[in-house]
């Protein structure tokens, strides 16, 4: 399969669903660690103002190869989170500082 990026989508988002195409995407439920990280990671895109759409991910799970059952699930919480609805992260900690700062320098360099 030919890895292309989307060109017109914010780097910071590209990074995130990178690091969401590292997690066991071949499984139709992410792990609860996976979810606790996925979950975090799009929060934490809305809060930085570059909330990832459900159709983010669905282009990049139908890109990557990902298991039809994981990427709806990762879709339909990138929905909750930029429409505002609650969504509860029973591991916040699985989201690391590491990847926080990538994200948060990856927008900044786009804010400069």
């Amino acid at each position: 399969m030919v890895n292309f990026k989307d060109k017109n989508m914010p780097a910071v988002i590209d990074k995130a669903l990178d690091f969401i195409g590292g997690m066991n995407t071949s499984a139709s439920t992410p792990h609860s660690m996976d979810e606790s990280t996925a979950k975090g990671m799009l929060k934490y895109l809305k809060e930085l103002g570059v909330p990832a759409s459900a159709a983010d991910v669905t282009a990049r799970g139908i890109q990557d190869g990902w298991d039809t059952g994981f990427t709806k699930k990762v879709a339909g919480w990138a929905d909750k989170i930029q429409s505002g609805d609650r969504v509860v992260i029973k591991n916040p900690e699985y989201f690391s500082s590491y990847m926080q700062e990538e994200l948060r320098a990856l927008c900044e360099l786009t804010d400069s």
